[in-house]
């Protein structure tokens, strides 16, 4: 089976994306494994890939976390998951001994596409689509202007019409760009302005948008601080994980529980966001400050900046965001989880805003205006005002810049330099795991035998990837456990001894470390040891369960001779 890496070079629909898919996993079984973790609310499949050497339990190495495809409208998150795994196998077939030895020992689980229905309803030209198809709920009734491509050309572009009531004016200099209406605007030269599309269920007066058919916001139907959320036309869900794609995706990050971080890709405003979300977050400052610094560490060589969530990347600091995926992999499995939002549309227009929020709700009209004239000199994203006979309105004009391949995504043309980006990020955090390495020392004393186990980290993240981790009842803990053959028994200690977790380096120099004129060694340390006395002859057996750090055995044959 032959199977082409993603370059870049193109955005792929759902067909090309499970495509290729299949063919990665067929073309490369000894690395590569292929689940369909669920199934979408249109039956389409919910694929998740592992990169790890195929020669054991996959499941019980250390893991990270990637996916794309959130939501529906950001392309670019599918494509940089796809650039990344390419690049990972492509590392590994190559020869290149580093990769080969980091995943014969770890692995890496890529969910390219979370809501794949939307994706690709976007792909064939839909109108906005927050995240799935999910339909209204019962009884539901829409009315107003409904977004769809009334002129047939595949797209739902930008639709205008004359009106003295209109909120929006021409601009002279950018064709493209309607600025908003001042009070020294001729009213003649007013126009309304909205999506292209037609009013259903109309009373044949009122101008008004119709709500979203399909308004469920799936990063916000994640379990984390999760409650009844409405924002912009847009929900999150009946309840946590009521929609089957994020059901089925903390399913599976929960089946894995080596998982020591994640990376969630979407779009857009070029930055890394990290914690807290909130005021008073469930974790502790130790916790923020690591993920902070993880995060700058992640960014370093791109163009990315990080941001904290709360206050920085928030509409209002003082309102609880629910339900988000990134948050959930924190506050409910304990691990460090990034959002980044892929591609920089602002920055690319010669845009320097220091908060991209406040630019999404009060943008200045010549901030747009400028951003509209960049993207304006890219024939293949822009489509003139051109004349419609509307089926209600009468004689509208149809056009504008294409939204999904300037502003939410990149041009084609520079796709490739974004998916590069989001890789080096990607690859940065998987080489922050928990690095667990056991080693087994034996002594022998007349009859007796002393058997002793040392545990070391050598990752960044401790072995409970967070402080917040080791308190959760559903991380893995530290243990170990001797197993005898017969002629062999313990006399000393119990056969199995839970340990204390292992802290990794970069919580030294976020703690104790963090001003090296005053370093200092850590609090609890990043080795641990088990010992046992035992006696007798025969095989002995150490297993370990090192948290987040995985498992691992050693064996020992006892001669007393």
């Amino acid at each position: 089976m032959s199977w082409t890496p993603y370059d870049g070079s193109q955005y792929l629909d759902f067909t090309g994306v499970e495509e290729f898919c299949r063919n990665l996993a067929a073309a490369h079984p000894e690395w590569v494994t292929l689940e369909e973790i669920g199934r979408s609310h249109h039956d389409r499949p919910l694929l998740l890939l592992t990169l790890s050497r195929t020669d054991g339990d996959v499941s019980r190495r250390p893991g990270f976390w990637l996916d794309g495809g959130t939501h529906a409208a950001e392309f670019t998150g599918v494509m940089a998951a796809l650039y990344a795994i390419s690049s990972w196998v492509s590392e590994i077939v190559s020869g290149n001994e580093d990769a080969i030895n980091w995943f014969s020992r770890r692995a890496v689980y890529v969910m390219p596409c979370i809501s794949p229905d939307g994706f690709q309803a976007m792909c064939d030209g839909a109108p906005f689509i927050r995240s799935s198809l999910r339909p209204p709920q019962p009884g539901t009734v829409r009315s107003g202007l409904d977004p769809c491509d009334i002129d047939g050309d595949g797209v739902v572009r930008w639709m205008r019409w004359k009106h003295p009531a209109g909120s929006f004016v021409p601009d002279p200099e950018v064709p493209l760009f309607m600025r908003p209406r001042t009070l020294t605007d001729d009213p003649e030269d007013a126009y309304f302005l909205c999506d292209e599309g037609e009013f259903i269920q109309w009373d044949g007066g009122k101008w008004r948008s119709a709500p979203l058919a399909f308004g469920v916001d799936l990063n916000r139907n994640f379990p984390g601080s999760w409650q009844p959320f409405e924002m912009f036309g847009m929900d999150g869900g009946a309840f946590a994980l009521s929609e089957p794609e994020s059901r089925a995706v903390v399913d599976a990050f929960s089946a894995r529980p080596f998982i020591g971080a994640g990376l969630t890709n979407h779009t857009y405003t070029g930055c890394l966001l990290t914690q807290p979300y909130a005021k008073n977050p469930p974790i502790s400052q130790p916790d923020v400050d690591l993920m902070e610094h993880l995060a700058k560490e992640a960014v370093k060589g791109t163009h990315y900046k990080v941001f904290k969530v709360n206050p920085e990347f928030t509409y209002d600091p003082d309102k609880l965001i629910v339900g988000v995926w990134a948050d959930s992999m924190v506050t409910v499995f304990g691990v460090p989880g990034y959002t980044l939002e892929l591609w920089d549309p602002l920055s690319e227009a010669g845009l320097e805003v220091e908060k991209p929020l406040d630019f999404f709700l009060k943008p200045e009209p010549e901030q747009m205006k400028k951003v509209f004239a960049h993207f304006s000199g890219d024939g293949h994203a822009v489509e003139p005002w051109r004349s419609f006979d509307h089926p209600q309105l009468g004689k509208v004009e149809i056009g504008g810049i294409d939204y999904l391949r300037t502003l939410r995504n990149p041009p084609v043309a520079k796709l490739k330099e974004e998916c590069e980006a989001g890789f080096r990020v990607a690859d940065a955090l998987r080489r922050s795991l928990p690095d667990v390495d056991g080693s087994l020392r034996i002594e022998h004393h007349g009859k007796a035998w002393t058997v002793e186990l040392t545990l070391e980290n050598h990752g960044y993240l401790p072995t409970s990837a967070t402080i917040h981790g080791a308190r959760l009842a559903g991380s893995p803990r530290i243990s170990a456990k001797l197993s005898c053959s017969d002629g062999v028994s313990i006399i000393s200690g119990p056969d199995e001894i839970e340990l204390e977790h292992l802290e990794g380096w970069g919580q030294t120099l976020v703690g104790s470390g963090r001003n090296p004129v005053y370093a200092s060694l850590p609090s609890h340390g990043h080795r641990t040891i088990a010992r046992w006395m035992v006696e007798g002859s025969g095989e002995i057996n150490v297993t370990w369960c090192a948290g987040r750090g995985g498992e691992g055995k050693a064996e020992s044959l006892l001669d007393a001779g």
